[in-house]
């Protein structure tokens, strides 16, 4: 998606200033063009004069159709643009108890951001690096195993949790935070479409004094909607209680069509499938980002793989706040 350069301008050096230190830059990676055949991150800018809106665009130029994300009626927000990739129907995504599958939408629409609420879904296109993120929200599954693989191939990742898993595997959740990044992944694993800005504040919170007490580390800015189930309104909350940079993953196009970063691996399938995904998502180029799930045992049973299949097309695997440092 491509932007007015003087928008994506102020865009840049407005978030540069509100976020500071090591995110400080953190939409330089956004606001890069899409550049053929390796689509880039996008951002939207509303500004007091309007909106400054953008179209995605498949690797031969041609743009992709938009949609509309529903903001709450009580809420009297206005329904911001936003674009969805093409692809066959998958399944919706659905509100959930904390101990329920994480089903994300693959892919969903996508929110405008202003310039106090950012989504992000890929790095800057000039860097050779990437970023895997793993969502824990559910079981622990393999966790231990898949922690293991990082740590023999020397691999620092970001992990989305959610507060109930946390709080139910603590020892697990500790050990995540010696070697990685933590991100806010709230802290019950509700549908935030469906709460006031004041809960989601809430809920974001409780799971940041959560994880906060029990590994010394912050969460902020860095976090995912349940099921990545969220508009423009539910990323405004969100910014306002801190957590202004909302990190989705990739999604292009190639010559078969849509690809995802998300592995698919809630879906239950087999590890050669998560492999071939992965695979594939590396010809997404420069700044992708992927979405793992840490009770998949077919994520674990390939995670060595997945890293060598990022490494061999010369990609260097890095935590979100390094992919968009400056």
């Amino acid at each position: 998606m491509t932007h007015p350069a003087p928008a994506r301008t102020h865009l840049v050096r407005f978030v540069a200033v509100l976020l500071g230190g090591a995110i400080a830059g953190v939409l330089v990676a956004c606001a890069a063009p899409r550049v053929a055949p390796t689509p880039t991150g996008t951002v939207t800018a509303t500004t007091a004069s309007g909106t400054a809106s953008s179209t995605a665009a498949t690797p031969s130029g041609t743009a992709m159709p938009t949609a509309s994300a529903s903001p709450r009626p009580t809420e009297g927000a206005s329904t911001p643009s936003a674009t969805a990739a093409t692809s066959a129907p998958a399944p919706a995504a659905t509100a959930r108890a904390s101990t329920a599958p994480l089903l994300p939408p693959a892919p969903p629409a996508r929110p405008a951001s202003s310039a106090a609420a950012v989504e992000i879904e890929r790095g800057t296109p000039s860097r050779m690096e990437m970023a895997f993120t793993f969502d824990c929200a559910a079981n622990s599954g393999p966790t231990a195993e898949i922690l293991q693989v990082l740590r023999e191939e020397r691999v620092s990742v970001t992990w989305f949790m959610v507060g109930i898993w946390a709080r139910n595997h603590q020892e697990l959740t500790k050990e995540i935070a010696r070697e990685h990044e933590l991100a806010n992944h709230s802290w019950a694993h509700p549908d935030y479409r469906d709460l006031t800005a004041a809960e989601i504040a809430a809920d974001l919170e409780e799971n940041e004094r959560f994880l906060l007490n029990l590994t010394g580390k912050s969460t902020k800015p860095l976090w995912r909607a349940p099921s990545g189930a969220r508009d423009q309104r539910v990323l405004e909350a969100a910014a306002a209680a801190g957590w202004p940079l909302h990190i989705f993953w990739t999604i292009g196009r190639d010559a078969n069509g849509t690809v995802t970063g998300d592995t698919g691996d809630w879906r239950g399938i087999p590890a050669a499938e998560v492999l071939a995904n992965t695979r594939r998502a590396v010809g997404l180029g420069p700044g992708v980002i992927t979405v793992s799930h840490c009770d998949a045992p077919s994520t674990a049973a390939v995670m060595r793989e997945s890293i060598q299949a990022f490494r061999a097309a010369g990609l260097k695997i890095v935590t979100m706040s390094e992919l968009l440092r400056p």
